[in-house]
């Protein structure tokens, strides 16, 4: 009897351990593997999900759309774009800045 006591308090401790990761799955990448500080407060924060989403959209369909060095160049500042994000680690008001100006560089791209 002991060891299933142990087994529900493991299996709630599991549980609570990530409670808000189930807020916000559908951002443009895996909330369930998400490790790194910024993607842990997306994953938490419908609103940064949400931004995630609608860049991720139009980054991709203006990726899709360019060829030779416009495409490079645009797939050079997303990646410059995510060590910037990388290094707002879990400051909101960073991360939600550098989402509302990229879509606003891709929306005028």
């Amino acid at each position: 009897m002991r060891s299933y006591g142990f087994i529900g308090v493991f299996a709630v401790s599991l549980i609570c351990a990530q409670p808000s990761m189930a807020l916000a799955q559908d951002c443009s990448f895996n909330c369930r593997t998400a490790d790194k500080p910024d993607e842990v407060l997306i994953c938490q924060s419908p609103e940064l999900c949400k931004l995630d989403i609608q860049m991720s959209g139009t980054y991709f369909r203006l990726r899709n759309g360019l060829g030779g060095t416009a495409r490079s160049r645009l797939m050079s500042d997303q990646a410059a774009w995510l060590r910037q994000r990388f290094n707002c680690g879990r400051d909101y008001g960073c991360v939600r800045s550098l989402y509302e100006r990229r879509i606003s560089e891709l929306n005028h791209y």
